[in-house]
């Protein structure tokens, strides 16, 4: 039983790294350069990190799998593909922001989903993203 558990942490652990990978760093390289930057006063990379619109603080939740218990942490998140990709495509990063934005908030979930996906669909046949991503551009080009 504790090697299912251990697999099914590992696994986990490993689909954490895969989801929130963005532009060949993580997730967690951000939140790990906003501490080293509050530790060390840096404050043009404190600013850096906090002015730019493609990076958001969210309330997560964690799951402590050993002692049964939720907590609520704050990370940043970089969000530049929100409303760029399909909700199936995002990070669960981006999933919880999406989520905790004002006309989400109070949603059902299907109906929060299928809401989402309309917005991102008409922002992709408005810049036919598709046929960029198919000719390995970025959206910024």
């Amino acid at each position: 039983m504790l090697d299912y558990i251990m697999g099914y942490y590992r696994f986990l652990y490993m689909s954490n790294i895969k989801n929130n990978t963005t532009e060949g760093a993580t997730m967690n390289d951000l939140n790990e350069t906003m501490d080293e930057a509050i530790i060390n006063d840096d404050f043009n990379k404190i600013e850096s990190i906090a002015l730019n619109p493609n990076h958001a603080l969210v309330r997560m939740s964690q799951y402590n799998m050993f002692t049964d218990q939720v907590s609520f942490v704050n990370k940043w998140v970089n969000i530049s593909e929100v409303f760029k990709e399909l909700w199936d495509d995002i990070n669960t990063d981006c999933h919880d922001y999406i989520m905790d934005l004002p006309q989400y908030k109070n949603m059902d979930f299907d109906q929060m989903v299928e809401d989402y996906d309309c917005k991102t669909y008409e922002w992709i046949k408005k810049t036919d993203a598709w046929n960029l991503k198919g000719f390995g551009l970025d959206y910024s080009q």
